[in-house]
């Protein structure tokens, strides 16, 4: 375990459990995904890597992964807090992603 990118997620994480929902989230416009949806979903796959000091199953990975992808697509149509709020979760996914590349 990397354990730099672990404190860096679990602070992250920290953030994110501690901010509010920006309304503005409601009223997205997506085709595809529901974001409160992706948001429940990349949730609890983060928490899992937190409570697991690191740790995370292959499936919960991949959809980590996904939800990230999603959240990509709808990035660009954000702005102000709910722009930030999925950053950090899209950060979140790209450092889990990075921790689990670098092991051997």
């Amino acid at each position: 375990m990397n354990e730099a990118i672990f404190n860096e997620v679990a602070v992250l994480w920290a953030e994110h459990v501690g901010a509010t929902w920006p309304d503005d989230l409601y009223r997205v416009d997506d085709r595809d995904e529901d974001v409160v949806e992706i948001d429940g979903a990349m949730a609890g796959c983060v928490s899992a890597y937190v409570k697991s000091r690191g740790a995370l199953d292959d499936d919960r990975f991949r959809a980590l992964q996904v939800c990230a992808r999603d959240l990509r697509r709808i990035l660009p149509r954000l702005r102000g807090e709910s722009a930030a709020y999925v950053r950090r979760l899209i950060k979140m996914a790209e450092l889990i992603n990075a921790a689990r590349r670098a092991v051997p």
